[in-house]
């Protein structure tokens, strides 16, 4: 199962390759073999972007057809980019460790989502970390995010709501304050998107730019794939991620073995997306005039306003008595909805705070309904746990930009992802963590295999009674 998880992340990651240069400008009218038609995610089918010719399926094997080409097409000797075998590494790496992670080391045993739910659970963290990896990406290219990514991930999680298992998504008792507020939050976000629907609310921004938001049926300008002459580093840095993950497998705990292989598996990603491609546009100046927009705080009132129907009806709720049944079904669509009005709100909440203090956009609008999206599918804790955690990564790639004398333009949307990705395995022992050093007494012990170091061997294996 294990073989199979990671052969499956590959093939995920040789068709996320084709998303993240195709969803961007999906629709816009290309030529290919005498045809003439829109841009497709199946059309035109695989072939060299210099001399047009197909490319057979033996030599599109994930990472290994990469390798046998060495680094070159097969009809025209023309470079091919190694951001093609590292986000197929990266994504097969993923999936191997969250298939190791939760059915073998039992990470993440806790309140926070696991795999305990089984097939149905399986299937939406694989489509939750695929849809990350795409957008991460993307944003790393282009500077925004499609839409329609994180609202897939926003319509899985809600389907899940139906199909789960109990331990499989967040939950909270409809009853408690957790469930009103979220009743009455999600209640006024239907209510704010009607108004808007029907041009009662003014929109932001309407003029859409990399600095703001991106609207999906705009495409972007087609640009080739990526064509990296230097391209032997990059794989030697993969090479020595495999290597490094494969003596921890033989080495240490499987615990160990599976961060260890999640944490490869985002530096592979990584690896293969931040160096931008060569024939990309430099949008870093673009960005910089844009979100320089003289009338930023006149158009980030006009959120303010959208965002008054959600706050004002979810304070509402959590004062007025409301009978709502505690169906199974209800406890997960609320825990579902309570994470994505929390992950979005801290997000765009910044984002306005941020321009109007400094004047200029403070943030892409796009990253709100992205870490909407992971806070409906990790839930309020682990959600918070992801805000705090991507600033710090994307804190250590502002440092290489620097030392590289780049202009410091970081797109958010790749830091909120990998935030996420890591916060499925160490989100819940944070928690833990943090719990116990606020409340010391009434901290309930981990119920997970996972102990940190300092923290006393859990009671629940050695049948100690619960406090």
């Amino acid at each position: 199962m294990s073989g199979f998880l990671f052969f499956l992340g590959c093939c995920v990651g040789s068709f996320l390759n084709v998303v993240i240069w195709r969803l961007p400008a999906l629709g816009t009218i290309v030529s290919f073999k005498n045809r003439t038609a829109p841009l497709t995610l199946s059309w035109p089918p695989s072939h060299c972007p210099m001399c047009h010719n197909a490319i057979p399926w033996y030599r599109n094997i994930p990472v290994l057809g990469w390798l046998m080409l060495r680094g070159k097409c097969g009809s025209c000797q023309a470079p091919i980019s190694a951001r093609y075998p590292l986000v197929e590494l990266g994504t097969g790496l993923i999936y191997l460790a969250l298939y190791l992670g939760f059915f073998d080391a039992h990470w993440n045993n806790g309140p926070t989502p696991d795999f305990s739910g089984g097939a149905v659970a399986m299937v939406l963290y694989l489509v939750f970390v695929s849809c990350l990896l795409a957008a991460s990406a993307i944003d790393a290219d282009f500077f925004i995010i499609p839409l329609r990514i994180p609202y897939l991930i926003m319509a899985v999680a809600l389907a899940s709501c139906v199909f789960g298992a109990p331990k499989m998504l967040p939950s909270v008792v409809p009853a408690s304050i957790g469930g009103k507020l979220a009743f009455g939050g999600t209640v006024g976000l239907l209510l704010s998107n009607a108004l808007i629907y029907l041009k009662i609310l003014p929109r932001s921004f309407a003029t859409p730019h990399a600095a703001t938001d991106h609207v999906d049926n705009v495409p972007l300008p087609l640009i080739p794939p990526p064509t990296l002459q230097k391209s032997w580093p990059q794989i030697a840095a993969g090479f020595i991620i495999a290597v490094i993950v494969s003596l921890v497998w033989v080495l240490c705990s499987a615990t160990t073995a599976a961060l260890a292989t999640m944490v490869g598996g985002v530096l592979a990603f990584l690896i293969g997306i931040l160096p931008r491609p060569m024939l990309a546009p430099d949008d870093s100046q673009l960005v910089l005039e844009e979100s320089a927009d003289v009338n930023a705080r006149r158009e980030i009132s006009k959120e303010i306003l959208f965002l008054l129907p959600p706050l004002c009806l979810a304070i509402l709720a959590a004062a007025v008595p409301i009978a709502l049944p505690a169906l199974p079904w209800l406890e997960r669509l609320l825990g579902v909805l309570l994470g994505l009005l929390v992950g979005g709100g801290m997000i765009w909440v910044i984002r306005i705070i941020g321009t109007l203090v400094v004047g200029r956009v403070a943030m892409g609008a796009a990253d709100a309904p992205l870490m909407a999206a992971i806070g409906a599918v990790v839930g309020v804790p682990a959600v918070i746990v992801v805000f705090f955690l991507a600033p710090i990564l994307g804190l250590v790639w502002a440092v290489v930009l620097k030392f590289q004398g780049k202009p410091n333009i970081l797109p958010y949307g790749p830091w909120l992802s990998m935030a996420a990705i890591l916060t499925l395995f160490i989100g819940n022992p944070i928690i833990h963590w943090y719990a116990q050093q606020l409340f010391p007494a009434n901290a309930v012990p981990q119920r997970s295999s996972v102990i940190w170091p300092g923290e006393p061997t859990n009671p629940f294996s050695a049948g100690g009674s619960k406090p």
